[in-house]
């Protein structure tokens, strides 16, 4: 598999990538958005307790914070063609409401690859711009098929997802993340029981509300600090933060840096630090 990391720090964690698809020995999450596309053959996902297909000549995007895992291929190995968004930016390109809340549904969004599109072709041009560092064009393009994407998706059936309890819910701690709200604000707005509320959503997000709460906050954190010259406390505080102490603190657990040293590796070299 070949794949080109984004250099603008303004975009910090954007890459591409095409090849064989290799099969996962165990699931992994990551705070971006996945767009998929297969070129040959079928790729298999288990997300959760679901299996989830994808065939030659169809596109998935989901959110990867939800752990997945790549399944052998069962017959010859598929080609696919990758692009991981960091969510703090797809945030930013101001998606309609529905199409945010199906990122938030803990499935893929599937549909037909656009007729006519060399796939391949278009991730080789991504990969272009990046290696000379003109990388508008290819995010414009990135954002054009993820959101067609969602919206063909929108008109297809998907199969079973969450209920609107735990989307409910998730699409409130997106929205109030900012806030100081506890885990009975959350259950509120699904009408619920605190205790069976924090289950329904660990059941179907496999995360807690305060885990969800956290990678929602250091995801605009980290979008903060690629873009703006807000200094670093001041970041924490935006990001909904109570103090600066508790930023640096869980900041650094999951991202495996301080906050400064991620805005420095971002200016420095155009990419977060490993």
């Amino acid at each position: 598999m070949s794949h080109r990391a984004l250099a603008d720090p303004a975009s910090t964690g954007i890459w591409v990538a095409h090849g064989t698809a290799p099969e996962m020995t165990r699931a992994h999450s990551h705070d971006d958005i996945e767009l998929n596309v297969v070129t040959s053959g079928a790729i298999e996902y288990l997300m959760g307790e679901r299996r989830v297909r994808v065939e030659q000549g169809r596109s998935a995007v989901f959110w990867a914070s939800l752990p997945h895992r790549l399944l052998a291929p069962a017959g010859e190995p598929a080609e696919v063609c990758w692009a991981h968004v960091p969510l703090s930016t797809v945030l930013t390109w101001g998606l309609p409401a529905a199409d945010l809340r199906t990122l938030l549904e803990g499935r893929p969004a599937l549909a037909a690859m656009p007729l006519n599109m060399d796939a391949a072709g278009v991730w080789q041009r991504w990969e272009s711009d990046f290696d000379r560092r003109d990388a508008d064009a290819a995010l414009l393009e990135i954002h054009a098929l993820i959101r067609r994407t969602l919206r063909a998706a929108a008109t297809q059936p998907t199969g079973t997802g969450p209920t609107s309890h735990p989307l409910d819910m998730a699409a409130f701690i997106m929205e109030r993340f900012r806030d100081p709200i506890t885990a009975a604000d959350v259950a509120a707005v699904a009408h619920l029981n605190t205790e069976y509320a924090m289950t329904v959503f660990r059941k179907a997000w496999h995360m807690t509300m305060g885990r969800f709460l956290l990678c929602r906050r250091v995801a605009e954190a980290q979008r903060l600090l690629a873009t703006t010259d807000l200094d670093c406390s001041a970041v924490g505080y935006a990001a909904g933060f109570g103090s600066g102490s508790n930023f640096y603190a869980q900041f650094a657990k999951l991202v495996g840096t301080s906050p400064g040293q991620y805005r420095t590796a971002l200016r420095t070299t155009g990419t977060p630090p490993d």
